[in-house]
Protein backbone atom coordinates (compact mmCIF):
# COMPACT_ATOMS: atom_id res chain seq x y z
CA UNK A 1 0.00 0.00 0.00
CA UNK A 2 1.10 3.76 -0.66
CA UNK A 3 0.08 6.91 -0.41
CA UNK A 4 -1.32 6.91 -4.15
CA UNK A 5 -3.50 3.60 -3.78
CA UNK A 6 -4.90 2.77 -0.30
CA UNK A 7 -6.51 -0.43 0.43
CA UNK A 8 -9.67 -0.63 -1.42
CA UNK A 9 -8.68 2.09 -4.13
CA UNK A 10 -6.63 1.81 -7.53
CA UNK A 11 -4.93 5.07 -9.02
CA UNK A 12 -3.12 5.20 -12.44
CA UNK A 13 -1.88 8.60 -14.00
CA UNK A 14 -0.71 9.14 -17.79
CA UNK A 15 0.30 11.80 -20.45
CA UNK A 16 -3.51 12.05 -22.26
CA UNK A 17 -1.49 15.25 -24.41
CA UNK A 18 -3.09 18.41 -22.22
CA UNK A 19 -0.09 19.72 -20.86
CA UNK A 20 2.31 20.49 -24.28
CA UNK A 21 5.31 19.52 -22.24
CA UNK A 22 4.36 15.78 -22.89
CA UNK A 23 4.05 15.30 -19.12
CA UNK A 24 1.93 12.99 -17.30
CA UNK A 25 -1.93 15.16 -16.77
CA UNK A 26 -4.63 12.66 -16.28
CA UNK A 27 -5.28 10.33 -12.69
CA UNK A 28 -7.97 8.25 -12.11
CA UNK A 29 -8.39 7.37 -8.85
CA UNK A 30 -10.88 4.04 -8.19
CA UNK A 31 -12.98 3.15 -4.85
CA UNK A 32 -13.31 -0.78 -4.84
CA UNK A 33 -14.24 -0.76 -1.56
CA UNK A 34 -17.78 0.26 -0.34
CA UNK A 35 -19.45 3.25 -1.23
CA UNK A 36 -18.28 6.14 1.27
CA UNK A 37 -19.44 9.50 1.79
CA UNK A 38 -17.79 12.36 -0.43
CA UNK A 39 -17.58 16.00 0.46
CA UNK A 40 -16.35 18.78 -1.82
CA UNK A 41 -15.12 22.44 -1.61
CA UNK A 42 -16.05 24.38 -4.61
CA UNK A 43 -15.20 27.35 -6.00
CA UNK A 44 -17.30 30.96 -4.96
CA UNK A 45 -16.57 32.59 -8.43
CA UNK A 46 -19.81 32.92 -10.02
CA UNK A 47 -17.98 31.32 -13.38
CA UNK A 48 -17.48 27.73 -13.66
CA UNK A 49 -15.77 25.22 -15.43
CA UNK A 50 -18.43 22.49 -16.33
CA UNK A 51 -16.83 19.55 -14.14
CA UNK A 52 -16.98 21.84 -11.11
CA UNK A 53 -20.86 22.31 -11.66
CA UNK A 54 -20.84 18.23 -13.01
CA UNK A 55 -19.20 17.52 -9.76
CA UNK A 56 -21.50 19.79 -7.50
CA UNK A 57 -24.31 17.48 -9.10
CA UNK A 58 -22.58 14.52 -8.14
CA UNK A 59 -21.60 15.18 -4.71
CA UNK A 60 -24.98 16.03 -3.50
CA UNK A 61 -25.39 12.69 -4.55
CA UNK A 62 -23.27 11.65 -1.60
CA UNK A 63 -21.44 8.35 -3.48
CA UNK A 64 -18.48 8.70 -5.59
CA UNK A 65 -16.73 5.62 -7.05
CA UNK A 66 -13.94 7.23 -8.94
CA UNK A 67 -12.25 10.39 -9.62
CA UNK A 68 -10.78 11.83 -12.79
CA UNK A 69 -8.37 14.52 -12.14
CA UNK A 70 -6.16 16.35 -14.67
CA UNK A 71 -3.47 19.17 -14.68
CA UNK A 72 -2.70 21.53 -18.31
CA UNK A 73 -5.75 23.63 -18.90
CA UNK A 74 -8.79 25.43 -17.61
CA UNK A 75 -12.41 24.49 -19.13
CA UNK A 76 -13.92 27.79 -18.00
CA UNK A 77 -16.61 29.15 -20.44
CA UNK A 78 -17.34 26.25 -22.56
CA UNK A 79 -21.04 26.83 -22.90
CA UNK A 80 -22.93 23.56 -23.70
CA UNK A 81 -19.93 21.99 -25.32
CA UNK A 82 -18.41 21.62 -22.04
CA UNK A 83 -20.89 19.97 -20.57
CA UNK A 84 -20.93 17.78 -23.16
CA UNK A 85 -17.53 16.82 -23.04
CA UNK A 86 -17.74 16.62 -19.17
CA UNK A 87 -20.65 14.00 -19.57
CA UNK A 88 -18.76 12.09 -22.19
CA UNK A 89 -16.15 11.62 -19.86
CA UNK A 90 -17.88 10.30 -16.79
CA UNK A 91 -20.10 8.33 -19.41
CA UNK A 92 -16.74 6.80 -21.17
CA UNK A 93 -15.26 6.46 -17.71
CA UNK A 94 -18.03 4.20 -16.12
CA UNK A 95 -18.25 1.91 -19.13
CA UNK A 96 -14.54 1.49 -19.23
CA UNK A 97 -14.80 0.70 -15.25
CA UNK A 98 -17.99 -1.12 -16.02
CA UNK A 99 -19.73 1.31 -13.17
CA UNK A 100 -23.70 0.72 -13.14
CA UNK A 101 -23.54 4.59 -13.31
CA UNK A 102 -21.13 7.62 -14.08
CA UNK A 103 -21.07 8.72 -10.18
CA UNK A 104 -17.65 10.23 -10.62
CA UNK A 105 -16.12 13.44 -9.52
CA UNK A 106 -14.19 15.18 -12.51
CA UNK A 107 -11.74 17.95 -12.21
CA UNK A 108 -11.59 20.87 -14.46
CA UNK A 109 -9.68 20.29 -17.67
CA UNK A 110 -9.45 21.86 -21.32
CA UNK A 111 -12.39 20.89 -23.17
CA UNK A 112 -11.71 18.70 -26.09
CA UNK A 113 -14.43 19.23 -29.09
CA UNK A 114 -14.05 15.26 -29.85
CA UNK A 115 -15.32 12.53 -26.63
CA UNK A 116 -12.23 11.24 -25.13
CA UNK A 117 -11.00 8.01 -26.80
Amino acid sequence: MTVTTPRGFRAAGVAAGLKTSGAADLALVVNDGPDAGIAGVFTANRVKAAPVLWTQQVVRGGVVRAVVLNSGGANACTGPAGFQDTHATAEHTAAALTSVSPRLMLAPARSRSAPPA
